[in-house]
């Protein structure tokens, strides 16, 4: 599921017009970018973009993540094959989590996508929206079991330096004024 989630952010952030390279996002986040979508998102040329913004506008219309997937492979052949590498990649981790860290990861799924859904409809969202789900984020991080931590941290461990890191708590904590 975490599939789903890593092409509804790609998508959403290539249709952001905030972001038009890797470059704009600050230096300290960027590590936190893994590896492979950071190859894809700095390989991208302003064609591709063009493909993937259009396809984000469409992106309620399809019934799934394989549907949009199709369609991007339809309009960029090669820009398909690119996606559907990472897409696999990250479908197989996904699989391999055990039940509670995959539920974890369906949940954060969940807010990809409508994260996503604001982003396309043009209701980006605010700071404090934002912090709320972070906030949110890592406190159901932290109530899970110290297996599923474990999982994640094997499958995922960028998501799971995320989750510690103590800027981005610090960050949801100061909107809150709670401590995590």
């Amino acid at each position: 599921m975490l599939r789903s989630a890593c092409l509804v952010v790609l998508l959403a952030v290539c249709a952001s017009a905030a972001i038009e390279s890797i470059n704009d996002i600050p230096a300290e986040y960027r590590e936190l970018i893994p590896e492979e979508a950071r190859e894809f998102l700095t390989s991208l040329t302003d064609a591709d973009k063009v493909v993937i913004k259009d396809i984000a506008k469409n992106f309620a219309s399809y019934k799934n993540e394989e549907e949009a997937l199709n369609a991007l492979k339809a309009k960029s052949p090669s820009l398909g094959a690119k996606a559907e590498k990472l897409h696999q990649m990250v479908k197989q981790k996904v699989e391999a989590l055990s039940p509670e860290a995959k539920a974890f990861a369906k949940e954060i799924i969940a807010g990809a996508r409508k994260l996503e859904a604001q982003i396309v409809a043009g209701k980006k969202p605010n700071l404090e929206e934002l912090k709320a789900k972070a906030n949110t984020a890592i406190a159901k991080y932290k109530d899970l079991s110290e297996d599923a931590k474990a999982d994640l941290q094997n499958h995922f461990p960028i998501l799971t330096k995320l989750m510690k890191n103590q800027a981005f708590q610090k960050l949801a904590e100061g909107f809150l004024g709670k401590s995590n």
